[in-house]
C-alpha cells in the first residue's frame, strides 16, 4: 500500500509540473497559478486570460505533445541570481518570493523544453511517465479556471471549491498567498502578530456563520437538533466542537457534545470477530463495527426529550462496562454536537429527520502556494499536526508517527471523503501561520530519524518542505487557537 501511494504521489507531482510547462509554452505572456487539491485533481487559473475552453484546449494540446514526444525532465542547478531573474522575468512571483526569503548560493531546479521550475520534490525523469496513468484537463462551468485530473471521470467537489475560493480570497486580501510572502512578514513589530490574529479571526467568523445558518433554519421552522462533524485525522475536530458548543450557547442554545466513540459493538456482535473469534480481525474504522441501531435509537430518544444510558466501551476487553452513563434529555432549545469518523455517513443518523441534522466537514484546506504551481498539501499539514501531538502528548517518535501514517489514512478515503460533498458546511481549519510554528517542534525530531529506518525517506521529504518555511515562536499562537490542540498550553487543553 505504501509503495502504491508513493507511486501515485510521484505521478501526480509530475502531472502538476508538466501542466505548468504546457501552460507557459501555450501562453508565455500569461501566468498559470494554483495546484490546490480539489477531489481527484488540482485547481488552476490562467491569470490574464479569457477563462475559456479554448485556452484549456491549447494547454491540453501542449501537454499531450510533451508526453507523446517523451520530453526529458532534467535536473539542473542554477546560480541563485540567475534562477531569481528567470522567475521574475516570467512573473513567477511565488517562486521568486520563496527564493528571496530562503537564499542559497545555488538553486536546484527542473527544466523541460526550456521551461524552468523549482525542484521542490522528486519527479519522473520523462514526460512519457504520464502514459502509465490517466490524466485530463477539465473545464467546469461552476468555477473559474480548470482542473488537472488524474481520474477518468472527474467529479467536481463543489463544497470544497467554495471553501478553497473563500480561503484564497482571504490570503489575497492580506497579500500572503505564498510561503515566500509568509516568510517575508516582519518578525519585528506587528507583521507576524497581526497575521496570526487575522487567521484566528477568520476561523471565529466561520463558526459564527455556522451558528447563523442554524438560527436561519430555526426561523424557518426546521430546528436543528443534531450537528454531525467529521473530518480526517488531525483536522482539529475536538477544539472545533468545543468552540461550536460555546458559540451555540452564546446564542441561546443548550449545546451538548455526545461522544460516540463508545458505541462500538461488543466483540460477540462484531461481524469480523464472529468468523474466527480473533480480536485482530475487527476493523474499528469500518462502520459495521459501530452499533448504528443503538446510535439512531438514542439520537431519536434525546431529541424527543428522553434520557438515555450511553454505553462505556472498554477497548482493552472489547466489551461494554456496566450499565453505562446517564445522558440527560435535551431541553427544547437543545442541540447534540457529535464528531467522529462516520458522522457524515447517511447511515449514522438515518433514523433522524434530515431537516434536524446539520452536517459539517472539517479539514485544514491551506491555500498557501509553495511556488506558482504547487501548494502545501492538506495531507502534509495534518501530518505535521499529528507528529507534534504524538510526540508531546503520546511519547511517539517522528519515525513511529511516519510509520503509522499510511494506516491512519487508509480509512479516510473510504469513510470520510466520499461524504464531504454532502456537508452543509465545510469548515476550513487551516491557519496559514501554523507550519512555521510546528517547525519549531518537529524539525529536531525529523533530524533524529536514523538513515537505516524505513521512514527515513519520508522524514527527508518533510524536512525539505519545512526548509521552505521560516521558524516562528510558539508564543505567537493565542491560547484559544485550534493549533493549541497539537502543541499544548491552550485554554481548552485536556492533555
Amino acid at each position: 500500500m505504501a509503495e502504491q501511494r508513493a507511486a501515485d504521489d510521484l505521478y501526480r507531482k509530475t502531472l502538476r509540473f508538466l501542466v505548468s510547462v504546457a501552460a507557459e509554452l501555450a501562453y508565455p505572456k500569461l501566468q498559470l497559478r494554483g495546484g490546490h487539491t480539489l477531489g481527484n485533481g488540482f485547481l488552476y487559473e490562467l491569470e490574464g486570460g479569457a477563462d475559456s475552453e479554448e485556452e484549456v484546449d491549447q494547454i491540453r494540446k501542449k501537454l499531450l505533445e510533451l508526453v507523446d514526444s517523451e520530453e526529458t525532465i532534467y535536473r539542473v542547478t542554477k546560480p541563485w541570481k540567475k534562477a531569481v531573474s528567470y522567475f521574475q522575468e516570467h512573473n513567477l512571483t511565488a517562486a521568486s518570493s520563496l527564493l528571496s526569503s530562503r537564499v542559497k548560493t545555488e538553486v536546484q531546479c527542473y527544466e523541460c523544453h526550456g521551461v524552468l521550475r523549482l525542484n521542490l520534490f522528486e519527479l519522473h525523469e520523462n514526460a512519457s511517465a504520464l502514459k502509465a496513468g490517466t490524466f485530463a484537463l477539465v473545464r467546469c462551468k461552476e468555477m473559474t479556471g480548470f482542473v488537472a485530473s488524474y481520474t477518468e471521470d472527474y467529479q467536481l467537489q463543489s463544497a470544497l471549491l467554495i471553501s478553497h475560493t473563500d480561503h484564497k480570497n482571504f490570503c489575497k486580501g492580506y497579500q500572503v498567498r505564498s510561503v515566500g510572502e509568509l516568510n517575508h512578514l516582519s518578525q519585528v513589530g506587528r507583521g507576524r502578530k497581526d497575521f496570526v490574529l487575522a487567521c484566528e479571526f477568520r476561523q471565529e467568523t466561520k463558526i459564527a456563520e455556522i451558528v447563523a445558518q442554524v438560527k436561519e433554519r430555526s426561523a424557518a421552522g426546521k430546528a436543528v437538533k443534531v450537528i454531525c462533524i467529521a473530518g480526517p485525522t488531525s483536522s482539529g475536530k475536538t477544539t472545533f466542537a468545543t468552540k461550536l458548543c460555546m458559540y451555540l450557547q452564546n446564542n441561546g442554545y443548550a449545546a451538548k457534545p455526545l461522544t460516540v466513540d463508545h458505541y462500538y459493538l461488543p466483540l460477540p456482535r462484531q461481524p469480523k470477530y464472529q468468523a474466527r473469534q480473533q480480536r485482530s480481525d475487527v476493523d474499528y474504522d469500518h462502520i459495521e463495527s459501530m452499533d448504528v441501531e443503538l446510535i439512531c435509537e438514542h439520537l431519536n430518544a434525546l431529541i424527543a426529550g428522553k434520557s438515555v444510558m450511553t454505553p462505556v466501551y472498554n477497548m482493552k476487553t472489547g466489551y461494554r462496562d456496566g450499565d453505562g452513563h446517564k445522558f440527560d434529555a435535551l431541553p427544547p432549545n437543545g442541540i447534540l454536537v457529535i464528531e467522529g469518523i462516520h458522522a457524515l455517513n447517511p447511515m449514522y443518523a438515518q433514523a433522524v429527520d434530515v431537516n434536524k441534522v446539520f452536517k459539517i466537514f472539517i479539514s485544514p484546506l491551506t491555500a498557501m502556494q509553495l511556488d506558482d504551481h504547487n501548494c502545501v498539501k492538506t495531507t502534509d499539514h495534518r501530518l505535521l499536526r499529528r507528529m507534534c501531538r504524538d510526540y508531546l502528548f503520546r511519547g511517539n517518535s517522528a519515525a513511529r508517527t511516519l510509520g503509522m501514517w499510511d494506516n491512519v489514512r487508509k480509512g479516510e478515503g473510504v469513510w470520510i471523503f466520499p461524504h464531504q460533498n454532502g456537508a452543509d458546511f465545510v469548515m476550513n481549519s487551516a491557519a496559514e501561520y501554523e507550519i512555521p510554528v510546528l517547525k519549531t517542534f518537529i524539525e529536531p525530531l525529523l533530524r533524529g530519524v536514523p538513515a537505516d529506518d524505513e521512514t527515513y525517506a519520508k522524514a527527508q521529504d518533510v524536512l525539505n518542505l519545512l526548509e521552505c518555511f521560516s521558524t516562528w515562536p510558539p508564543e505567537h499562537t493565542p491560547g484559544q487557537a485550534l493549533l493549541r490542540e497539537f502543541i499544548g498550553d491552550g485554554v481548552f487543553d485536556c492533555h
